[in-house]
């Protein structure tokens, strides 16, 4: 009869089995924390950099539309339109580009893998 040789596996006391089992589930729960995280502040960068962009078109929109006020005010100056114009213009480009770098839906992603990898660890938890 052939010998066999023992596995890694049956060598090890079940309270050493299962003390693998958890710290590698440990592992893997931080692991999945720390790239939710890093998810996290990539879209919070992303979110702040289109804020900015909407912000400062708004404020360039405005000073458009103070500009074409005073000029048409004071019917004195055709600059004063062409200004407006330009601000305007150059406020809705940024306004525009802003809106257009807004992340769709920035938290759901994270905590749906979250919580999918949180479920998948109970049974073997439990």
């Amino acid at each position: 009869m052939p010998e066999h040789s023992p596995s890694a596996v049956t060598d090890e006391s079940p309270q050493r089995l299962v003390s693998r089992a958890i710290d590698q589930s440990r592992r893997l729960a931080q692991a999945e924390v720390e790239l939710a995280k890093e998810e996290l502040r990539r879209d919070a960068r992303q979110t702040l950099k289109a804020a900015v962009l909407l912000g400062s078109g708004a404020l360039l929109v405005l000073g458009g539309t103070l500009s074409l006020a005073v000029s048409l005010g004071l019917l004195t100056s055709t600059r004063g339109p062409v200004l407006a114009l330009g601000l305007g213009g150059a406020g809705a480009v940024l306004g525009w580009q802003g809106a257009r770098r807004l992340p769709g839906q920035p938290w759901p992603t994270p905590v749906r893998n979250l919580r999918r990898d949180l479920d998948a660890l109970r049974p073997s938890l439990s």
